[in-house]
């Protein structure tokens, strides 16, 4: 073992940022409020008995294209997919829509509606509506619906007014306006980004599937519905309809589950892929449709909860803490799990000083992480009450774990370590590799750095290696490196690591300082591995692809995918990607159950007759690394417009892409600041004067700089987005002789 100077996760700047310039927006205006209430719809469950139409108004909704695509929430819109058991439902034969055309009176029923894109681990859907009340089918291109502008809910930020809209109660009551402020957002482990958007609006049950905008009338979020706690347990829950055929409507009537109080948005961004699958007519594929395991036979069970400041790259956390200071902005809770069913509800109840506090908690939901592995939650950005925060966790309404973490007070500098990384390979000036978490089966030798901070010589210290959940190897040492900076040694292996996987956790005089994971895969000198990706416009009965090629003719039904693989292992997380002229359609998350090799295989189709002309990108993402992609045309193409190199010749214009370094995802809402000429990075102190240009990145990653740079001058450049480290760099000169347009992508790498 040798210590040697810290190297890892040094940031440069803090970006302070990230919202855009300017000054805040003002209140919601009167005009704003009448345009967002047209929008807003009542979305019913509608039975037919004797050729009559019987509709129970169940959830709220949102019309975001005036040809008639509505989003809500999957509860409202199929509540079987969502895992509502069918017996407790009345007979759903289609989803009426009802227009806000007053807000002093009630909606008007005015068209039926079917399911475009749903997703229940989200609980998001888009309907899109189809046919008249009287069964003859519409021509959406003729409905010029007013609708909602969608905003961009990754630029929200803490304090943001929040103004939500819906209709919270059953059958002929109006629609309400509540308005509130946004006061965090919460994290979770199968979700890129922000999970939810706490408000301290108060929010009814019935605007499940509902409006929330900000000051300039953006959709930003969706209110979805609240637990009562555990298992599939509803706040609100009434009977609403004469489900048993006796002429009355009264307890032996079935219960319509409606929800309870709402303070927790889905971010709209994570709507997004639904939205593009629906506008395309491409089939959507939610975290419901990945495919399962085996159903375990034991008992739910929940172990070993940390908690963490942060988390990295690959989902791992920075390190283990036990208290948080005052002032701190994020935290993570970690835990280990096994025997989950797929069909299994979640939940988790927050107290602050013993005093419940919901908005702290995650409503009962259904579980997204498979039978076994590790699971976070988490909050980013948020304002922590000093005291102390107690967690229980639950399945199925039973609770089976909690702990808790004291806030408040000045940071401790205790001794820790952080930043665990594994590398294949390091330089000859002892310095990391690629970081990695998949490792090739057969491997005689990894490396495990990390860094360390207030340390002290003679501190005892531990490091303990598991393989599949079992302890194999633990080392007791002394410390003698010193105070602070990063700390390497191996880890060699005779005959080579077996497929598994592994642990490493250090602790400190025997309190847990840091732990990561890591999973070896494949044979001997190869990780898990597929091959170039090969597009079909079919499949044979031997489940061989038919029609191969790379462009496929207009008209095309199907477009399926093809690669063979070898060195996977059951139960790794893997995340199928399908984007159409770039943009995000589907992200199916799933635990692998293909075994070791074989031919993966998945497919787009089109919900309306054909796929849409366009460039499909399908890209296959192990444990947060991608491992292969692929791209075909199907008919014109219609790819994103190329950008011509012909532009303005007063000026050097710039633009170009910002992406993740590790995953090449990009990165929508980052920032790209110039300053204007004389004044340095260290100098800036974050003034609209100081700044010469600026851009925000799209959702595809994006930005175009709105000024040109000056050809023979020289700038100050900052570059950041939200849980990324910022680029920062001086004397960037632009030649006399720059071409006119320049194409400058960046790669941003993840905290």
């Amino acid at each position: 073992m040798k210590p040697i100077r810290r190297l890892l996760s040094i940031p440069l700047i803090l970006i302070l940022l990230l919202a855009g310039l300017g000054s805040a927006p003002q209140a919601l205006d009167r005009q704003t409020r009448l345009d967002v209430m047209s929008a807003v719809v009542q979305i019913g469950w509608v039975s037919v008995e004797n050729n009559k139409l019987y509709n129970v108004g169940v959830g709220s909704g949102t019309i975001i294209s005036p040809d008639g695509l509505i989003l809500t929430n999957c509860h409202v819109a199929d509540p079987i997919l969502y895992g509502i058991p069918k017996d407790e439902l009345p007979p759903i034969d289609f989803l009426s829509v009802a227009l806000t055309v007053r807000s002093d009176q009630p909606p008007q029923v005015a068209y039926l509606a079917e399911v475009a894109a749903a997703d229940p681990y989200l609980d998001l859907a888009v309907i899109r509506i189809t046919r008249k009340l009287d069964g003859r089918p519409v021509n959406t291109e003729d409905l010029n619906l007013p609708y909602v502008p969608l905003g961009d809910s990754d630029s929200v930020e803490v304090g943001d007014e929040v103004n939500i809209f819906g209709y919270p109660g059953i059958g002929g009551e109006t629609v309400t306006f509540t308005k509130g402020v946004v006061a965090g957002f919460s994290l979770d482990a199968a979700i890129e980004g922000r999970a939810w958007i706490k408000t301290d609006a108060t929010i009814a049950g019935g605007n499940s599937g509902g409006t929330a905008v900000d000051a300039d009338g953006n959709l930003i979020g969706i209110p979805t519905r609240a637990g009562a706690g555990g298992g599939q347990d509803y706040v609100d829950c009434r009977r609403l309809a004469d489900t048993n055929g006796d002429g009355r409507i009264d307890n032996a009537d079935t219960c319509i589950p409606v929800g309870g109080f709402i303070n927790a948005l889905r971010p709209l961004n994570l709507a997004i892929p639904l939205i593009e699958a629906a506008r395309l007519g491409v089939n959507y594929q939610g975290k419901s449709s990945s495919p399962v395991g085996t159903t375990p036979t034991g008992r739910p069970q929940i172990s070993n909860l940390f908690f963490a400041p942060a988390i990295n790259t690959f989902n791992q956390p920075t390190t283990v803490i036990t208290s948080l200071p005052s002032g701190a902005r994020s935290l993570y809770l970690f835990f280990d799990y096994r025997n989950m069913p797929s069909d299994a509800i979640f939940e988790m109840k927050t107290t602050i000083n013993g005093q419940e506090a919901p908005a702290w908690g995650l409503s009962a939901g259904p579980w997204g992480g498979g039978e076994a592995g590790t699971w976070w939650l988490g909050w980013n950005d948020a304002t922590f009450v000093d005291g102390t925060y107690r967690f229980s966790l639950y399945v199925n309404g039973d609770k089976l774990a909690e702990t808790s973490i004291r806030v408040g007070g000045r940071p401790q500098n205790t001794p820790s370590f952080s930043d665990l990384i594994f590398t294949l390979e390091k330089n000859d000036r002892d310095e990391p590799g690629m970081p990695t978490v998949l490792v090739p089966a057969g491997t005689t030798l990894l490396y495990a750095f990390f860094n360390y901070d207030n340390m002290r010589n003679g501190t005892p210290w531990t490091l303990t290696w598991f393989k599949d959940g079992r302890e194999t190897l633990t080392r007791d040492l002394v410390w003698d490196s010193g105070r602070n900076g990063y700390y390497w040694f191996e880890l060699r292996s005779r005959s080579g690591l077996e497929a598994g996987a592994y642990r490493l956790e250090l602790r400190i005089d025997g309190q847990l300082a840091a732990l990561s994971n890591f999973w070896v895969t494949g044979t001997q000198g190869a990780a898990a591995h597929f091959d170039p990706i090969i597009f079909a416009e079919g499949v044979d009965r031997r489940g061989q692809p038919v029609g191969i090629a790379r462009r496929f003719a207009s008209g095309l039904e199907e477009l399926h995918a093809f690669s063979d693989y070898e060195g996977m292992e059951d139960d790794l997380d893997v995340v199928v990607n399908w984007y159409v002229n770039g943009q995000k359609v589907i992200e199916a998350p799933f635990q692998w159950q293909g075994g070791d090799s074989g031919t993966w295989h998945d497919y787009l189709y089109s919900s309306s007759g054909a796929l849409p002309d366009g460039e499909y990108q399908v890209e296959i993402v192990v444990e947060e690394q991608v491992l292969q992609s692929g791209s075909a045309i199907v008919g014109s193409g219609s790819p994103p417009p190329t950008r011509t190199e012909t532009g303005p010749q007063d000026g050097v214009q710039i633009e170009g892409t910002i992406t993740d370094m590790d995953t090449g995802r990009p990165i929508a809402g980052a920032v790209f600041l110039v300053l204007q000429p004389g004044i340095s990075v260290r100098e800036f102190q974050w003034t609209d004067a100081e700044i010469y240009t600026a851009a925000k990145a799209d959702r595809n990653g994006f930005y175009r700089l709105p000024d040109l740079l000056v050809r023979g001058e020289c700038y100050s450049m900052i570059i950041g987005a939200s849980n990324y480290w910022t680029y920062t760099e001086d004397d960037v000169c632009i030649g006399e002789n720059a071409p006119s347009l320049i194409d400058l992508p960046v790669r941003l790498e993840r905290k």
